[in-house]
């Protein structure tokens, strides 16, 4: 059993030797930039430069390869949202919102696929494919379709307009979901095995579950029925509130933070056919941790039933490289 066969049969369910491990956000970590020598911000945008920090995942450990880059705004900046400057240690972010003011003008452009990064992202599925074959897992992310519409008119705008402007939130989703369905199915034509939508802005730090069921479990159920692989669903903060409407949608997968509940969270899921991702703390362990406290956050994530030993978010860019190696290393005294 190689390492792609490991980790398909965890996601359907199968036996498996052990538990796969690795990073299923992004992991543009600085100590990586240095040993391959691939560094932002031209590993944002260079397709060779993209895949040699992708492929130096294996030097942390990780046993799955990420595709189209380090942050999660590209359907976001191909609808025009203006980005930050990215340095070796800051990823893009969005700083202008283009309709903000007005929706006028907004629609789903037939050349989307053309614009921004995404022809990048074609050339290093292509790379990928050619240095990985069938050994490894490669998967493709970006940011949801609630979080790119929110990416649009601004966060606190748009979460107003969940309860005061309800006909124009639907509009922008009607538009961010074509655009996610087209990208997902250009990342499986390319090459991918799974792909991640990352939703922060659709966590309960910000809506109510009332809210999530509405607006955002419909949104992704159509999502998953109209693209052509499995998908893993990554929200941040603390789910177990929504534990049961993120399975709802059909994802094959969920990600989740050290917020949240792992041994609850993966007994549901597992009850609806459902794997789980996770769940080191990012922001606090691997980032301002010990190696010690690494390894044991890691050991406890197995023990709670984690299907797939993950860090529960992004790798912050700063953290040391020896922290994020326990996690392989629990992972494989925890199956000796």
């Amino acid at each position: 059993m190689n390492l792609k066969e490991r980790f398909m049969n965890q996601l359907e369910g199968k036996t498996v030797d052990m538990t796969p491990v690795g990073c299923t956000t992004t992991y543009g970590m600085v100590d990586l930039m240095k040993k391959c020598g691939a560094e932002r911000p031209l590993a944002d945008t260079d397709a060779e430069a993209m895949t040699t920090l992708a492929l130096a995942g294996e030097l942390a450990g990780f046993e799955m390869v990420k595709a189209m880059g380090w942050d999660i705004t590209p359907m976001s900046e191909a609808f025009g949202c203006g980005l930050g400057v990215p340095q070796i240690d800051l990823q893009y972010c969005i700083k202008v919102h283009p309709f903000a003011e007005s929706l006028d003008g907004l629609d789903y452009p037939p050349d989307f696929l053309d614009r921004g990064r995404f022809p990048t992202y074609k050339k290093q599925f292509e790379l990928l494919k050619k240095e990985v074959g069938d050994q490894k897992v490669i998967f493709g992310e970006s940011e949801g379709a609630f979080t790119c519409a929110a990416n649009l008119v601004g966060t606190e705008n748009f979460m107003k307009w969940t309860f005061k402007r309800k006909k124009d939130v639907e509009k922008i989703l009607d538009v961010t979901k074509q655009a996610m369905i087209d990208v997902i199915n250009f990342a499986f034509e390319n090459g991918a095995d799974y792909y991640v939508m990352a939703e922060p802005t659709a966590g309960p730090a910000l809506m109510s579950p009332r809210m999530f069921k509405k607006f955002v479990v419909p949104m992704l159920t159509d999502v998953v029925d109209r693209t052509n692989g499995p998908l893993v669903l990554h929200i941040c903060g603390n789910t177990d509130m929504i534990i049961p409407l993120m399975c709802e949608t059909g994802v094959k997968g969920l990600s989740i933070e050290e917020g949240a509940n792992m041994k609850e969270a993966a007994r549901i899921a597992h009850e609806n056919g459902v794997r789980v991702f996770g769940n080191v703390a990012t922001a606090t362990t691997l980032f301002m941790g010990t190696p010690q406290e690494a390894y044991k956050e890691s050991f406890a994530a197995l023990e709670n039933g984690t299907d797939f030993l993950c860090p529960g978010c992004g790798i912050a860019p700063g953290s040391p490289l020896e922290n994020v190696l326990q996690l392989k290393k629990a992972r494989d005294d925890y199956f000796k």
